[in-house]
């Protein structure tokens, strides 16, 4: 679909059509385009596990695929280890996240929590140290896995929204306390991204998700798998088939300004079907930004912050989303958990790291209003 100027180097993506029973045969055609020495080398695969989801709900990169790519990286002579750290409490947690969502068998032995041994780093641009995985930083080889679905607070969850977990502990709170808002939260991401690109990106697209992700209700069966080298061009590829456009998402804009990838899809070397699906939900936030905020703002300065709403009926009372608020607005024990959005950061912590997937969120006044006129 086009190249870039002569003498530069054009990214690649694959688009292949797959399903949960032929991944092998997807990943034949992944490692025929982008070929991956392993042999004799650490190998890190980094699946999105994002909580204790079991497979059927398709919040985590699916077993099938995890499966399928340590065999064939075992195979090709790399000392594989399928690692991650999810926004969950303590190392029993991790593996808890890692046995329901199937990862754990799927990893055939080799998973491990990359939160055991961090190193303390600066990241770049920014004047701040931040704890990240020394397993992540030192392997020789990075496999990233990201799941193909939407994001409530930065649009789109993928290659560079994978690299999020090699933040350990506490530390993912404390940059969504440092970082509020999407613009500077989406930039904090590219900058953990860059700390470790990864070599080959290979995306779980055969069951999608839409709307407010990225453990939402509303499944998508999308049908692909994506692969790439670059996980910047990847993620615009993802974000062209939502029908999104690449250069208005904070995220995919600021990785192209640094150098990262390619976000322009003309500019990209896309082989397969790439189409913008059809009725693909996009999270409410994005759809009020559609609408101009300059005339609404004075009058609706808190139009858009965000209102939660909880299941009475799924709701356990577990207290996880007060444990992980990064501005202590919750009060939980109760059913349902109380909310103080005076200390909200808009974070969406609390509907991400839900068990129960009780926590939903309300419509905002711009959305409403793109709904009644627009859908």
């Amino acid at each position: 679909m086009g190249s870039l100027f002569k003498g530069a180097r054009v990214s690649k993506v694959l688009v292949i059509d797959a399903s949960y029973k032929n991944v092998a045969s997807a990943l034949d055609t992944v490692f025929e385009q982008f070929p991956l020495d392993v042999r004799g080398k650490s190998v890190l695969v980094k699946p999105n596990i994002l909580g204790p989801y079991p497979p059927e709900r398709h919040v985590n990169t699916s077993p099938a695929v995890v499966e399928a790519v340590v065999k064939r990286l075992v195979s090709a002579g790399g000392k594989v280890t399928v690692s991650d750290n999810p926004g969950v409490l303590g190392y029993g947690a991790i593996e808890e996240s890692a046995r329901v969502s199937g990862i754990l068998d799927a990893s055939m032995g080799t998973f491990s929590n990359m939160a055991t041994e961090v190193k303390l780093v600066k990241l770049p641009g920014k004047n701040i140290e931040v704890n990240v995985s020394r397993e992540a930083l030192e392997s020789d080889v990075l496999v990233s896995l990201p799941k193909f679905k939407t994001h409530l607070l930065t649009g789109l969850t993928g290659a560079i929204k994978n690299s999020f977990g090699f933040v350990v502990g506490g530390e993912k709170t404390m940059l969504h306390r440092r970082f509020p808002g999407m613009r500077v939260f989406s930039e904090m991401l590219v900058n953990i991204y860059r700390l470790k690109v990864p070599d080959i990106v290979i995306m779980d697209g055969i069951v999608g998700m839409q709307g407010n992700g990225p453990t939402g209700k509303s499944l998508y069966p999308v049908g692909k798998i994506l692969a790439s080298d670059n996980g910047v061009a990847l993620d615009a590829v993802m974000a062209h088939m939502m029908g999104m456009k690449p250069h208005k998402n904070a995220m995919l804009d600021y990785a192209n300004q640094q150098g990262l990838g390619e976000i322009d899809v003309s500019r990209i070397d896309i082989s397969g079907d790439a189409t913008v699906l059809d009725n693909f939900h996009l999270p409410i936030l994005m759809k009020s930004g559609m609408i101009s905020t300059r005339l609404i703002n004075p009058f609706f300065p808190r139009r858009d912050h965000p209102v939660f709403e909880v299941d009475k009926e799924s709701c356990t009372a577990c207290g996880r989303c007060g444990d992980l608020c990064p501005g202590g607005a919750i009060t939980s024990g109760g059913k349902p958990p109380g909310y103080d959005y005076s200390k909200c950061v808009s974070c969406y912590c609390c509907m991400e790291l839900c068990p129960m997937q009780a926590i939903t969120l309300r419509d905002g006044f711009l959305a409403r209003i793109h709904r009644r006129f627009w859908k």
